[in-house]
């Protein structure tokens, strides 16, 4: 779509026989992959308190999910974060830099991602790399995660380009993540929002104030991360274009099929 697909999807927490389950129910791996991702906002936190996620992807370049804009141009209302969640996927330099601006109340002046994030004075606020396996099963994706901050989380996935396909995708996603045998009902929180809650807290705080998080359940204990990730504070702002030429980013989405129905819980959004 002109504005850039609408992701919609469910995460859960995966257990040692994920993988058999989804092998039996026909599904293919697709890729194994590293990568490594660093995320900016204001320092006022302008951008993800309007639920904003500007991201540099290592070998895959800049991505901003955002809510979805209905065809009138304004974003689409929502509830709280729940079981799934719905983000518009802008991976044009134009499209990002506009919605940027838009949100920010700026005049659009640079062309490419790299200017705006220095004309409007964003910094890192998370760094965090990940390994994935990806499997396909028809017009889904099931992504299962281990973040390098001791985290692992899976999620199920489509890509639709309008928003009217939205519901029928949603029915899918849920469909298939019971079939993994996961309650339809729980909630999981993403690798952002663990992130947040256990590094940086004042920000993940801000977000729960801002009603774009809800209080997410505990996540699991701590893995094999007792140094901690880097952090701006650590670390210092960092070259915007380190990460140009990395290893491959995280594979090409299918798009949903829709057919299944509208009803079921309502579409709601979080951190991605």
């Amino acid at each position: 779509m002109p504005g850039g697909s609408i992701e919609v999807e469910a995460k859960f927490t995966a257990g040692p026989d994920m993988e058999a389950r989804l092998a039996a129910l026909g599904a293919a791996l697709a890729r194994s992959s590293s990568f490594h991702d660093r995320y900016y906002d204001t320092p006022d936190l302008r951008l993800t308190r309007a639920d904003h996620w500007l991201r540099l992807r290592q070998g895959a370049g800049w991505e901003l999910k955002c809510p979805p804009v209905a065809p009138g141009g304004a974003a689409l209302a929502q509830e709280p974060p729940a079981v799934a969640t719905t983000y518009q996927e802008l991976t044009s330099p134009c499209a990002i830099v506009g919605r940027l601006c838009g949100v920010l109340g700026v005049a659009p002046a640079w062309d490419q991602v790299p200017g705006a994030v220095a004309g409007l004075g964003l910094q890192e606020f998370a760094s965090f790399g990940t390994r994935r396996r990806s499997y396909r099963l028809g017009g889904l994706r099931v992504d299962l995660d281990q973040a390098d901050f001791g985290y692992a989380v899976a999620e199920v996935e489509a890509l639709v380009g309008a928003q009217e396909q939205v519901p029928a995708a949603l029915e899918e996603v849920l469909q298939l993540r019971q079939a993994l045998g996961r309650d339809a009902a729980t909630r999981v929180p993403g690798k952002m929002s663990v992130y947040l809650q256990r590094h940086r807290p004042q920000h993940y705080q801000a977000l729960l104030r801002a009603g774009v998080l809800a209080g997410d359940p505990e996540p699991p204990p701590h893995g094999n991360d007792a140094a901690g990730p880097e952090t701006l504070e650590k670390r210092g702002p960092s070259p915007l274009m380190e990460l140009a030429g990395g290893p491959e980013g995280e594979m090409g989405h299918p798009s949903a099929r829709g057919g299944l129905g509208t009803d079921g819980p309502p579409l709601q959004h979080s951190a991605p």
